[in-house]
C-alpha cells in the first residue's frame, strides 16, 4: 500500500512537472495540453523571477539569481523584497526568446526586443547579467502577459506584472503603461490550460 501510495504521489508531481492538466475535464483541454513538444518549453526549466524594490534610487529590480537578491539586500540598505513576479525559463527552450536586462544609474529595463535593446544601449543602458531569463514572444502554452509600465521622472523606474490589478494601480499612480513585454507563467497558471 504504502509503495503504490508513493508511486501515485510521484506519478502525480511528473505530470505537474510535464504541464499537463491531469484533473481537468475532457471539455476543457485547449491549446496548452494539445501543443506539441515543439511548441511548449519543459517546464521544469522554469525559474522564479523575484522582484526587488531599492528606495534609495526608486527602483524596481527584477532578478531570477538569488546571490543578486541577497546582494541587493544586504548592499542597499532599505531594499524589499516583493516576492516572485513570474515564472520564467533558466534555459533557452522550445519557442522561447531571450529576456535581456539594461540598467543605467537609476533604472533596470528589461526587454526582448532587439530593436529596444540597442536603443537603450545607445542611451548609456549597459547589459546586466544578460539575459535574465527566456520567455515566451506570444501567449502559448498557457503562458499569461507580463505588462510593462515606466515611470518617467528624475529617477525613472520600471514595473512589470502578470497582474492587471496591479497593473492598473500602477498607471493610475503616474505609471505610463507600455504593452506587453512578453509571455511568461505565474504561479497560478503553470501547467494549466489557457482561459
Amino acid at each position: 500500500m504504502k509503495t503504490s501510495a508513493i508511486s501515485m504521489l510521484f506519478t502525480s508531481f511528473a505530470a505537474v512537472a510535464r504541464g499537463l492538466a491531469v484533473f481537468q475535464e475532457s471539455t476543457t483541454l485547449n491549446s496548452r495540453t494539445e501543443a506539441t513538444p515543439q511548441t511548449c518549453g519543459d517546464v521544469s526549466d522554469l525559474t522564479p523571477f523575484a522582484e526587488l524594490y531599492i528606495p534609495s534610487i526608486t527602483a524596481h529590480v527584477y532578478t531570477t539569481n538569488n546571490d543578486v537578491v541577497t546582494d541587493f539586500i544586504v548592499g542597499n540598505p532599505g531594499t524589499t523584497y516583493l516576492g516572485v513576479t513570474a515564472l520564467i525559463f533558466s534555459i533557452a527552450d522550445t519557442s522561447t526568446v531571450p529576456f535581456y536586462c539594461l540598467r543605467s544609474s537609476s533604472a533596470y529595463f528589461y526587454t526582448t526586443n532587439q530593436t529596444e535593446r540597442a536603443a537603450a544601449l545607445a542611451s548609456g543602458f549597459v547589459e546586466y547579467l544578460s539575459p535574465v531569463g527566456y520567455i515566451y514572444p506570444s501567449q502559448i502554452c498557457g503562458s499569461v502577459p507580463l505588462y510593462r509600465l515606466h515611470f518617467i521622472a528624475a529617477n525613472p523606474d520600471y514595473i512589470y506584472t502578470t497582474s492587471t490589478t496591479e497593473r492598473d494601480n500602477a498607471a493610475a499612480m503616474g505609471f505610463t503603461y507600455e504593452g506587453v513585454a512578453g509571455y511568461v507563467y505565474d504561479l497560478l497558471s503553470c501547467g494549466s490550460p489557457e482561459s
